[in-house]
C-alpha cells in the first residue's frame, strides 16, 4: 500500500500533488538522518530501447542525440544486457538486484515478491524520500513496483487520458496514446516544487513501446514516401506477429519505430536540460537505461519475446557526482542486476548478500577490467517456450524446454547460426556447465551448502 494518500489535480498550469502524510515523513526523514551531503538518485528506464538503434552504437540514423550526449560526457556501457526482453522482469531485477526466477515478476499473472528489498526500500530506511512516475501497464503497484516509495505515481496519465473520453466508457489502449509528456510533466513539476532532501526519483518512458505511433513530424522522418498498408498498429498481434510482410514493409516498421525512438530522446532531453538547470545532474547519480529491446523478424517475430541479442542487449549510461570519471566507454559484460549494488556501494550502503550483482564502481573508476565473466538471462513469460541463457564475451549458450544449443557472437553477431551440443567447443560446455547449476540455483531449488552455486549469492562467475 502507499504510505500516503495522493490527490493529483490537473489543471491548464500543470499538476498538483496534495499529501496527507508530509509531515510524518519529514520528521522520519529527520530522524533517520542520511549522511551528510548524500546525493540524490534518479533512475531512468526508456521502454523497449535495442541498443543498435542509439547512435552512440554506431547506428546510422540521429534518432537518439540526447542519450548519445549524455553517455559521451559520463559513462558509457557498451556490453550492458537486460535480465528478461519485457518489463516486469527486467525492472523486477533493476529494482531487487535479483534475476527473474528469484524476484518473481515473471508472468502477468505473477507480482514483484516481498521476501527481497527493493532499491527504494533500502535506500528509504537511509532517509532518502521516493517517488517514481510510470505508466507502463505492468509497472503498477498492484504488481509490486510501488514498495519502498513515498509517492509511486502510476495512475495520473491513465486519469489523465482517461478524462479526455467526456464519459465514454470505452477504455484507453495506453499502447496506442502518448504518454511521456505526460510523465515529464508530472516529475518536472514535482522536482519544481520539492523540498525533500536527499531523494530517489524513477522515471520510465514507455512510448517506444509498440504500437509504433510517433506524432508528427516523427511519423514521416524515417520513410516519407512510404505508402503501403502498415499503420504502425497491431504489430505485436497476428498476422503481424509471426508472419513477416515484405522487406518494404518491414522497413517502415523499423522507420516508425526509430520515430518513436526519436520522440523519446526529445522527451529525455527535456528531462536532462531541466535537471542541468537546476545543478541536479551534476550533484546525482543519474541512470540513464533501456529495459529490453525489440525484435522486427530478425528471428520470426515482432516484439520482444524471446533472449536474442536485439532483445536483451541495451544502452546503459551513468553519471557519478564528484568523481574525474566522466567521457569513459566500458566494454566490459555488465546486467541489470548490477545497478542496485553500484548506487549502494557509491552511497556507501552495505549491499545485501542476496543481490545477484555486483558493484560496478571498481569497473567505473577503472580499477578492474571486469566484473562479470558472463551475464544470465531468461525469458518465462509465456509466447514462446521457457528459455534460458547464458553470455560470455565470445559466445552465448541457450536451454530452451530442455534443447541446448548456442552461438558464436564473434563470427555470428545476429544469432542464425546454431551450435548444437555435439559441436560446443570448450569454452561454451563451461557456459552449459554454469547454465545448469544456476537456473535452479537462482530459483531457489538447491540447498545453499550443495555444489552449485548458492541463489545467494552473485551468480556471475564462471566456476
Amino acid at each position: 500500500m502507499r504510505s500516503m494518500k495522493w490527490i493529483i489535480v490537473f489543471s491548464g498550469v500543470g499538476i498538483f500533488c496534495f499529501s496527507s502524510g508530509c509531515a510524518s515523513q519529514r520528521a522520519k526523514l529527520e530522524a533517520v538522518g542520511p549522511r551528510e551531503a548524500a546525493p540524490d538518485v534518479i533512475l531512468i528506464t526508456i521502454s523497449t530501447l535495442r541498443a543498435d538503434r542509439v547512435g552512440g552504437f554506431g547506428y546510422e540514423r540521429d534518432t537518439t542525440p540526447s542519450y548519445d550526449g549524455f553517455a559521451s560526457q559520463n559513462v558509457f556501457f557498451k556490453k550492458a544486457f537486460a535480465t528478461s526482453s519485457w518489463m516486469m522482469p527486467a525492472h523486477g531485477s533493476i529494482f531487487t538486484s535479483q534475476y527473474p526466477s528469484a524476484h518473481g515478476a515473471t508472468h502477468i499473472e505473477k507480482v514483484l515478491g516481498g521476501e527481497h528489498s527493493t532499491l527504494a526500500e533500502v535506500l528509504r530506511e537511509k532517509g532518502y524520500f521516493c517517488v517514481g512516475f510510470c505508466c507502463g501497464p505492468r509497472l503498477s503497484e498492484e504488481y509490486g513496483f510501488a514498495r519502498g516509495f513515498d509517492l509511486y505515481d502510476d495512475y495520473s496519465v491513465s486519469l489523465m487520458l482517461d478524462s479526455v473520453t467526456f464519459g465514454d466508457e470505452r477504455s484507453i489502449d495506453i499502447d496506442g496514446c502518448r504518454t511521456n509528456n505526460l510523465i515529464n510533466s508530472a516529475a518536472i513539476r514535482w522536482l519544481e516544487n520539492n523540498t525533500h532532501k536527499p531523494f530517489f526519483m524513477f522515471v520510465h518512458y514507455y512510448d517506444n513501446h509498440w504500437d509504433y505511433l510517433p506524432p508528427a513530424p516523427y511519423d514521416r522522418l524515417y520513410d516519407p514516401d512510404y505508402e503501403g498498408p502498415i499503420d504502425g498498429t497491431q504489430i505485436a498481434r497476428e498476422p503481424l506477429y509471426s508472419n513477416p510482410p515484405d522487406k518494404r514493409d518491414i522497413r517502415h516498421i523499423v522507420a516508425l519505430y526509430d520515430g518513436e525512438v526519436k520522440k523519446t530522446d526529445k522527451n529525455l532531453a527535456e528531462m536532462l536540460e531541466f535537471l542541468q538547470a537546476r545543478r541536479l545532474l551534476e550533484s546525482s547519480i543519474v541512470i540513464v537505461l533501456g529495459d529490453h529491446g525489440e525484435q522486427f523478424y530478425e528471428h520470426g517475430h515482432t516484439s520482444h519475446h524471446g533472449l536474442f541479442e536485439e532483445l536483451i542487449h541495451i544502452p546503459l549510461a551513468v553519471s557519478i557526482p564528484d568523481t574525474q570519471v566522466k567521457g569513459r566507454v566500458i566494454d566490459s559484460l555488465v546486467s541489470q542486476v548490477d545497478i542496485m549494488p553500484t548506487v549502494l556501494d557509491y552511497l556507501e550502503i552495505p549491499i545485501p548478500d542476496r543481490c545477484h550483482g555486483k558493484s560496478l564502481k571498481p569497473l567505473i573508476e577503472g580499477k578492474v577490467n571486469t566484473v562479470n565473466q558472463f551475464v544470465f538471462a531468461e525469458y518465462t513469460g509465456g509466447a514462446v517456450p521457457d528459455t534460458y541463457a547464458l553470455r560470455s564475451t565470445r559466445y552465448k549458450c541457450f536451454e530452451q524446454s530442455g534443447d541446448w544449443f548456442a552461438y558464436d557472437l564473434l563470427q555470428d553477431p545476429t544469432e542464425q547460426h546454431r551450435i548444437l551440443p555435439h559441436d560446443f567447443p570448450q569454452q561454451v560446455k563451461t557456459l552449459q556447465d554454469s547454465l545448469k547449476q544456476l537456473v535452479p540455483a537462482i530459483a531457489g531449488t538447491t540447498e545453499p551448502n550443495s555444489t552449485t552455486t548458492a541463489p545467494q549469492k552473485a551468480p556471475n562467475s564462471l566456476p
